[in-house]
């Protein structure tokens, strides 16, 4: 197997990217992906903070 078969698809829309180190294949799918990442880290944030909140809530209902 050579390299010639060897390609990566872009992560939005699933096309072939010019070349293996791109995650996307145009600045529109580039905005999107960026987008993405925006929203899947603010829910990840959001995420913590509930658990963060559950544990504080969770201790304080056990010793008190």
């Amino acid at each position: 197997m050579g390299l010639e078969g060897d390609h990566r698809h872009c992560r939005v829309c699933g096309r072939v990217t010019k070349s293996l180190d791109d995650e996307t294949c145009s600045k529109a799918c580039r905005s999107q992906r960026a987008q993405q990442l925006q929203i899947r880290r603010g829910l990840m944030y959001l995420l913590y903070a509930s658990a963060a909140l559950l544990l504080i809530v969770f201790l304080t209902r056990l010793f008190i």
